[in-house]
């Protein structure tokens, strides 16, 4: 009975999407104040989840997964995303709040308002900056979140009860929030992942895209750390990365551009001899990453 009674206080989160953002979330919830509520395409998914503790309950049908959800996490590709919230916006209980994990926000934010909040169900937009090159329940860890941050977007029509709800979802897991708005959001992710996508690409191929074999054996033969870890992001999703570009192209287009003038430019100045100025370039760029890193670890240690 006291059990019983525990679990009626928890609210109901449903993550619809069990692979490595979703399940990760699940393992991540676990022993906290919310029931998981799991749903997955695949029937064996979520069969998986409920054995492996990924979740507290799953269901075969979405509409049963989100109907009693207080929060709904979807944890779906972009284009998954929009025709979620289009096809089952009957589906949730008004008063319900409904978030993503998008790694765009302003198309994912103007669906979800249009369909969503006329029937008094509220969505705000999530970005947890976290993840990897894998993909798949399999690749799932329960510390994927830890010394994250999520972006979170509040527009003119967000619920305030709403956003303070999201961001307690993500806090509870101990990842940062950081309030944006979603047009800021899109810009600010081209320029600190999807571009960086994008250039591991163009890397991976210049370094090892040879016509000839005996070339292309050697350079694998001459790759070592320094390319690993460059051109790791390089293996992931083509699929997923054709999605992200393709619902942020303007801001894409722009940070590829700065990119070229600033490879350009070191181009340029190599070509003149003029390595003093590159030094000192290096210099600048290994200032600015150095301050990143301790960044990252103060804001691990604070958490700590």
């Amino acid at each position: 009975m006291a059990d019983d009674c525990l679990n009626k206080k928890k609210k109901n989160v449903a993550i619809i999407g069990l692979g490595l953002l979703g399940a990760s979330l699940g393992m991540a919830l676990r022993g906290r104040e919310y029931h998981r509520i799991g749903w997955n395409r695949r029937a064996g998914v979520n069969a998986w989840a409920l054995e492996h503790d990924v979740v507290d309950e799953a269901f075969d049908r979405v509409e049963d997964a989100i109907a009693g959800a207080d929060i709904t996490v979807l944890c779906l590709p972009i284009p998954m995303i929009k025709d979620f919230i289009a096809g089952y916006a009957d589906c949730w209980r008004p008063g319900s709040i409904v978030t993503d994990i998008g790694s765009v926000k302003q198309v994912i934010v103007e669906q979800g308002e249009k369909y969503l909040e006329p029937r008094n169900v509220h969505f705000v937009g999530s970005h947890p900056m976290a993840g990897t090159e894998k993909s798949g329940c399999e690749a799932a860890f329960p510390a994927l979140y830890d010394n994250a941050e999520a972006f979170v977007t509040r527009t003119g029509g967000t619920n305030g009860d709403a956003f303070t709800e999201v961001r307690r979802l993500w806090e509870s897991i101990g990842v940062r929030v950081v309030e944006l708005a979603p047009e800021a959001h899109d810009v600010l992710v081209a320029h600190t992942s999807h571009m960086l996508h994008v250039v591991a690409l163009a890397l991976a191929q210049a370094v090892l895209d040879c016509p000839d074999e005996h070339d292309r054996q050697l350079r694998f033969s001459g790759c070592a750390t320094g390319f690993r870890d460059t051109s790791r992001i390089a293996s992931s999703s083509p699929r997923m990365w054709r999605e992200i570009i393709e619902n942020n192209r303007e801001a894409a287009l722009t940070t590829i551009e700065s990119f070229e003038n600033r490879l350009s430019h070191l181009r340029k100045m190599i070509a003149a001899g003029d390595f003093d100025g590159f030094e000192q370039e290096f210099a600048h760029g290994k200032e600015l990453r150095d301050g990143w890193v301790a960044y990252k670890a103060a804001k691990s240690k604070k958490q700590m």
